[in-house]
């Protein structure tokens, strides 16, 4: 559903939301940019309460070459949008700079911020270009990093963000606690906690960029649009209760090629030792499918140079398919 929005002057505004008894809301934006963006030609903003949205420009006409803005951190542009009385819960406001042609230098996209109904509500909008999370140095600046925001378009954008020290599968809130060339993604399968699991983790453009024991081999997508950014796995322990080295709620697995990572436990996964099995997501973490014999059953997995099995089994190294650093218990 489309609302009509205008644009006005912070000044009039003012007047106009002092002295106005109806049920209109009003939102101040103020919008800089670090670093700067130059030659801007228009502003395409887009304000959603997350059922609600308005899509307008400012000013609403593109600016001439001569009068092209500047974004930057000392000198914010600042307008002002009229909200319909449907608009009710936090809004979130997103800003995409143009340039003449209509093409985007950049974006910014603002944490929810409570509606004041019927009054004025200020929200601040930081404009970055569009950054390369593997060299987030040559666009953001010191102590930033390049990040991934999935619009409410699903539309990906990549963008500077204050970084952490947070280091790839360590626990992270949001992305200002990772280290530059990484970021805070969460785990919201329905086997994960109620409270999604929320880890930093790297991006890569082929498994060189990764460490030893790690692979660049996870997809990100903004809902279900793809990118072409990839995440490198996590190193992790999938024996015994295959919690070891993984964040609180998740568990570690082994995928093709001995490549272990940390996830939350498919529903699929429910097979005790000796259950029959296709392959190893029909397993219990801590288990494996060995096809032995002609016949498929799950076991557990042991580590070969540590081997630790139950009384009575063997930690054994399998062939099918050939495995080097981890065993089943036979």
């Amino acid at each position: 559903m489309s609302l009509p929005a205008r644009v006005a002057s912070l000044a009039l505004l003012l007047a106009t939301a002092a002295a106005c008894s109806d049920d209109k809301s009003y939102v101040v934006v103020r919008v800089s940019s670090s670093p700067a963006i130059a030659n801007v030609s228009q502003l395409r903003v887009k304000v959603t309460d997350g059922q609600y949205s308005e899509q307008l420009f400012y000013p609403d006409t593109p600016r001439a070459a001569a009068a092209l803005l500047q974004l930057d951190s000392t000198n914010p542009v600042t307008f002002s949008v009229s909200l319909g009385a449907t608009f009710k819960d936090d809004v979130v406001v997103e800003v995409q700079p143009l340039d003449a042609a209509g093409v985007s230098l950049g974006a910014g996209i603002s944490g929810p911020q409570r509606l004041n109904l019927g009054q004025v509500t200020y929200v601040t909008v930081l404009v970055s270009p569009p950054c390369d999370p593997m060299t987030p140095a040559t666009i953001c600046e010191a102590g930033q990093t390049c990040a991934l925001v999935c619009d409410s378009d699903s539309r990906p954008e990549m963008l500077c963000y204050t970084a952490g020290q947070g280091n790839p599968g360590d626990a992270c809130a949001d992305t200002t606690d990772c280290a530059p060339g990484s970021e805070c993604f969460d785990f919201t399968t329905p086997t994960c906690p109620a409270q999604p699991v929320k880890t930093c983790r790297k991006f890569c453009n082929n498994t060189a960029d990764c460490g030893p024991g790690s692979s660049c081999m996870t997809g990100v997508s903004c809902g279900q649009t793809s990118t072409s950014l990839h995440l490198c796995s996590r190193p992790c322990n999938p024996t015994g209760d295959a919690t070891g080295d993984c964040a609180a709620g998740l568990l570690c697995f082994i995928y093709s090629g001995e490549i272990t990572d940390c996830a939350c436990r498919d529903q699929s996964r429910i097979g005790v030792v000796g259950i029959s099995c296709a392959t190893d997501a029909d397993c219990q973490p801590g288990l494996m499918c060995v096809d032995r014999d002609s016949q498929k059953n799950c076991q557990t997995i042991c580590q070969l140079s540590s081997p630790s099995c139950p009384t009575g089994k063997t930690c054994t190294r399998l062939t099918n398919p050939d495995y080097q650093v981890f065993g089943a218990c036979l």
